[in-house]
């Protein structure tokens, strides 16, 4: 019989996706490999890549061929976010992340991964969409086996 269940839809924000790049073995490492095996729909933004591609070739020029071996998985984007898909989550959470968030909504994320903590309380208050940490999103995964 098909396993018919629906995969977890998990946004990741620029500190996660470059942590796991980084550090394979750590939970962002472990997120990024649950996505290739197909375990989770993993998503991100054009402007999460634009910043990780900004911060690698200042800190971490070495995470280049990990960088383009994640993005031949093919990771689902957001779709283009509008001044007011963005003007509406900054309402609700004045921060200079308030398009991160605009992308995770836009895609209806169930999950933000971020290892911003200001960033994952505000998420918290403010959403349906559950903003967690690398570690707390992989404990519920084993959890729940979500």
């Amino acid at each position: 019989m098909k396993n018919t269940r629906r995969l977890l839809r998990v946004f990741i924000d620029t500190s996660v996706l470059l942590s796991g790049l980084n550090s394979p073995q750590g939970a962002s490492g472990v997120i990024l490999s649950l996505f290739k095996l197909r375990k989770i729909s993993l998503f991100v933004s054009v402007e999460v890549l634009q910043e990780a591609e900004r911060v690698m070739r200042v800190k971490f020029p070495h995470l280049a061929t990990p960088f383009l071996d994640f993005l031949s998985g093919r990771p689902a984007f957001s779709p283009k976010l509008s001044f007011k898909d963005i003007q509406r989550v900054y309402k609700l959470m004045p921060s200079e992340d308030a398009p991160i968030f605009a992308g995770a909504v836009k895609t209806r994320a169930d999950f933000l991964v971020t290892l911003d903590k200001e960033f994952e309380k505000l998420a918290q208050r403010k959403s349906k969409i559950k903003a967690m940490s690398p570690g707390a999103f992989l404990g519920l995964y084993r959890q729940y086996g979500v």
